[in-house]
């Protein structure tokens, strides 16, 4: 039980820390902030459209697909990080 306890804290002390880190993302060949992928423009103005149209309905489901997109990934280039697995080194200076 207590080895449970230790797991669960080192987890979110490893989220909280890299959620401010920057990480060397070897596609784009430079250190980011990891985000959640983001939704393409041209969705925006549909939800806005289905949002008004459902009289404010719609905006539960916007909230279910933003909340089930993809975490940690580069913001240029999408590239989903494993948190859990040893991160690529990237130049120092």
């Amino acid at each position: 039980m207590n080895i449970l306890k230790h797991l669960k804290r080192v987890k979110t002390y490893i989220k909280y820390n890299m959620k401010y880190k920057k990480i060397y993302c070897p596609t784009c060949e430079r250190y980011v902030n990891l985000q959640k992928k983001s939704m393409p423009h041209v969705y925006h103005e549909l939800w806005v459209f289905f949002i008004i149209l459902t009289a404010g309905i719609g905006y539960i489901f916007y909230l279910i697909i933003r909340k089930h997109q993809k975490k940690n990934t580069c913001p240029h280039c999408e590239r989903t990080f494993d948190l859990t697995k040893p991160l690529p080194e990237g130049p120092r200076g």
